[in-house]
């Protein structure tokens, strides 16, 4: 069988690449989002020319958020594993055996859910906090934590 000449490669590779890069420049109606219609195939590749310019930051939007079913039914915030008053993260350490043998480990910060009064605001927030900001908030006030690490403690009102 006879290769294909190297213009029509060209141009298959050039589709194949146009594809993938509009991937990303698709419009936030065609991509199927809860309560909205996808629109037919034809249909969105004709719309992407002129959508694509319109829109910008796709990358951003494709970024995910740590969320489960569980953390959006309870009103939860998207979360890492770090204090929202302390900044405390995971540690690097490593596991030593009898022989010396040495493997890595994560030392995980012990996160809590905590409903905190805060005095300021008269309401209780939630947040996501260490045991050790659970016993810091003994000597001091919540504001005070949330001002050092720019925490604004309106978003977290319990309702």
């Amino acid at each position: 069988p006879k290769s294909p000449p190297p213009e029509m490669l060209r141009s298959a590779v050039l589709l194949v690449c146009l594809a993938a890069a509009s991937a990303f420049n698709v419009p936030l109606a065609l991509t199927g989002a809860k309560g909205s219609s996808i629109l037919a195939r034809k249909d969105a590749q004709s719309m992407l020319p002129t959508v694509a310019a319109q829109r910008t930051g796709a990358l951003e939007g494709l970024q995910m958020a740590c969320t489960t079913a569980r953390t959006t039914k309870t009103r939860q915030q998207p979360c890492r594993k770090e204090c929202m008053l302390l900044k405390k993260r995971a540690n690097n350490g490593m596991t030593v055996s009898f022989s010396h043998i040495r493997n890595h480990k994560m030392q995980d910060v012990n996160l809590q859910w905590k409903r905190v009064w805060w005095a300021e605001g008269n309401t209780f927030v939630r947040l996501r906090i260490s045991t050790k900001a659970i016993k810091t908030l003994k000597t001091k006030p919540v504001q005070e934590l949330a001002n050092r690490v720019g925490l604004d403690l309106n978003k977290y009102r319990s309702r």
